[in-house]
Formats: C-alpha cells, sequence, structure tokens
C-alpha cells in the first residue's frame, strides 16, 4: 500500500486542497492523509474540501518551527511516516505546496527494490519537497532519530533524508531539472516566465514545487490556481492517452 502524508497549515490551506486532488490523481489508490498543524489548523472549508476529495484528515501537535525545523518536528514526521505502515507498504511525505503528477517513480520502488526515493534539490542533498520510503525504512529511521541528538535548528529534510541514505544503501536519488540536466523531472514552477504552460509541465515533470519566490505582483492564490491547473493537464493527458485509436471505415 501507497500512503501519502501532505504536510500543511492555515497559510497554506488552499494549498493543500490542491495538492490532495493531485496526489489523489497521480495515484488514485493510494491513502492520503493530510497531517495539520494543531497550533494553526486549515479553517472548517478547506477541511471538507480535503476529505471531499478523499483525503483522511489529522492534526499534529509536534511544533514546526517555522519551516519543518527542530527535533522535535524532526521527530514528529517520521514517527508519522513510520507509525501506520507495514514493512512493505511505501510511505510519502509530501509538502502542501507541492503537486505529484505522476506517482509511477512510487510505484516502481517495489520491482526496483528500492528503499527510498529522494531528490537532490539545487544546493540541497536531499529535498524536503516530497520523498519516498518503504514502511520498514521510516520505522528504522524513526528509531534511530528517538535517539540521536539533533539541533534546534536541524531540517527536517536534511536529518531525515542523511539518517535515510546512512541507515539504507539500497535507493535513488533524482536530480533536479536545469539547464544542463533537461531529463531532470522534478522542478519549481517559473514564476517569471510569460510562456510557462501547465500542459507542458503536466508532460514533462513528476513533481512541481509552486513554493519559490513569486514576483511581487504575483499573489498567493496564483499558487493553488497553478496546482489546479497542472492537475487539470494531467488529466487531460491521462484521458488522450487512454483513448482508443479512430479508423477509417
Amino acid at each position: 500500500m501507497i500512503r501519502i502524508y501532505i504536510l500543511t497549515y492555515a497559510g497554506d490551506a488552499q494549498e493543500a486542497v490542491a495538492c490532495v486532488r493531485c496526489s489523489r490523481t497521480a495515484l488514485p489508490g493510494a491513502v492520503v492523509t493530510v497531517v495539520d498543524d494543531s497550533a494553526a489548523p486549515v479553517p472548517p472549508e478547506a477541511r471538507r474540501a480535503l476529505v471531499a476529495y478523499g483525503a483522511r484528515y489529522r492534526q499534529s501537535s509536534f511544533p514546526r518551527c517555522g519551516n519543518l525545523r527542530g527535533p522535535e518536528c524532526v521527530r514528529g514526521i517520521i514517527a508519522t511516516l513510520a507509525s501506520d505502515a507495514a514493512d512493505d507498504d511505501i510511505a510519502v511525505k509530501i509538502d502542501s505546496d507541492t503537486a505529484l503528477l505522476s506517482g509511477a517513480w512510487i510505484e516502481s520502488m517495489s520491482g526496483a527494490g528500492l528503499d527510498w526515493y529522494g531528490c537532490a534539490w539545487c544546493r540541497r542533498e536531499f529535498s524536503g519537497l516530497c520523498y519516498a520510503m518503504t514502511g520498514k525504512t521510516a520505522k528504522r529511521v524513526a528509531e534511530c532519530l528517538a535517539a540521536a541528538e539533533i539541533a534546534d535548528d536541524a531540517p527536517e529534510d536534511l536529518t531525515i533524508g542523511h539518517a535515510v541514505m546512512s541507515l539504507s544503501g539500497t535507493g535513488h536519488l533524482d536530480s533536479y531539472w536545469t539547464p544542463s540536466n533537461r531529463a531532470g523531472r522534478w522542478t519549481h514552477w517559473n514564476w517569471d516566465s510569460m510562456t510557462a504552460s501547465p500542459e507542458d509541465y503536466a508532460g514533462s515533470y513528476d513533481v512541481v514545487s509552486v513554493g519559490n519566490s513569486r514576483p511581487p505582483h504575483v499573489p498567493q492564490s496564483a499558487r493553488w490556481e497553478v496546482m489546479h491547473a497542472l492537475c487539470d493537464a494531467r488529466l487531460n493527458l491521462n484521458i488522450q492517452s487512454i483513448e482508443p485509436c479512430q479508423t477509417e471505415t
């Protein structure tokens, strides 16, 4: 079973709704759980929308320290991934401002014998935007980090990522798209481009973040609008891929 955990809070309520929709489209059979921040929860209307799109909803009480930092946050996130997972389940963590457009890389993990899958994002060795690991790996990492010394400002992604890579060598680290790595299937939405197209992104990338810096004139609402447009474009691609060929009579 694939279990997806989306970390969110009040400030990303609408992004979380779009994230759930994207995740349910990419992996219809997955169990999607939104993990809200009890200190700053999403409003009731957003919670209803999350559930309407097929997500489970829960709140976490561990402090998030702004941007998922600190020992309690790190341990809380990895414990969440490990808590309900069987050893052969795949647990996926995704930020609410990130659109999962294809789940093929997650579905392929078991057949490829991978214990984890992540991405080196820009200058970060292991990105927290989206990563996956087996339930067995999550439990090992949770046990290790429960006893480890963790700095007060330790970032969730690098702390968990380093533990994952040190405890389990059978994994895959993807590379972010750059002009010199055009095969990369993880990227940011280009807010500075006048020609950025959801259709092009949906056909070219598996994971797209909208959490990068925007020009001052672009409102936050553009983030979830782009995510929904990406999901629509992906749905259109899926429909086109199963349409029967037309033959002359």
